[in-house]
């Protein structure tokens, strides 16, 4: 039952930050809000629907089976390619981190459910009543983590998003010309900055919640007859 235990309550954290990352990059308010908060119609010239048409490419680009990046978008001069051959390059990067974290909700999910149907089948209650403890300190300890994260964040994003570049990438395709790549115009670095936001945030309320669902459970099974 500890080592049940143990593995659900490690395995549970990652499977939430990985589902939280996996929504909010995909979500259409996401990029809905960067287009107005970050003035992206005018950085580029191009409309609204357009830029729409753009992030839906992109986001189609990471369920699908493509290599390559050609997002096409319609200017006055026709249909253009926007992306140059660096940013297709460090997009093929990309792919690869989000096909990691998609693997990952997966199979922290898979072992979720194997170790709560194991459990549940060997000794019920004694599960349950270990499980809370563990999930307790899992969701304080990664909240805690999750929280000095986003206070570094609020404090000097560049630094933050150059250190996770810097682990997370093997070359220097990353590192785009703000005033001349699409990327960087579609994407400034606010963006990023604010949906490292919603994503921080949508975990600590997560995390508050598994936190005080399984004390009120610690609670219930410290009381079986109440």
């Amino acid at each position: 039952m500890l080592v049940l235990g143990f593995v659900f309550a490690s395995c549970l954290p990652i499977f939430i930050i990985a589902i939280n990352v996996g929504y909010v990059t995909h979500s259409d308010w996401l990029y809905t809000y960067n287009w107005w908060r970050n003035g992206i119609p005018d950085r580029t010239g191009l409309p609204v629907h357009e830029l729409d048409s753009a992030a839906d490419q992109i986001k189609d680009y990471f369920e699908n089976d493509a290599e390559r990046l050609d997002v096409r978008v319609n200017t006055l001069s026709g249909t253009v390619s926007l992306f140059d051959e660096r940013e297709i390059l460090h997009m093929i990067d990309v792919k690869d981190l989000f096909q990691i974290v998609d693997a990952t909700s997966i199979w922290t999910g898979v072992i979720l459910v194997l170790a709560a149907a194991i459990g549940l089948a060997i000794r019920r209650q004694q599960f349950w009543a270990g499980l809370s403890r563990w999930l307790r300190w899992g969701a304080l300890t990664w909240g805690i983590a999750i929280v000095a994260i986003l206070i570094i964040a609020i404090i000097d994003f560049t630094w933050l998003f150059t250190q996770f570049h810097l682990l997370s990438f093997a070359n220097d395709l990353w590192q785009l010309d703000p005033y001349r790549h699409y990327l960087l115009l579609l994407f400034p670095e606010r963006f990023f900055l604010e949906a490292t936001v919603f994503i921080a945030l949508l975990t600590i309320i997560e995390f508050i919640g598994l936190y005080v669902g399984t004390r009120l459970m610690e609670i219930r099974f410290s009381n079986p007859q109440s």
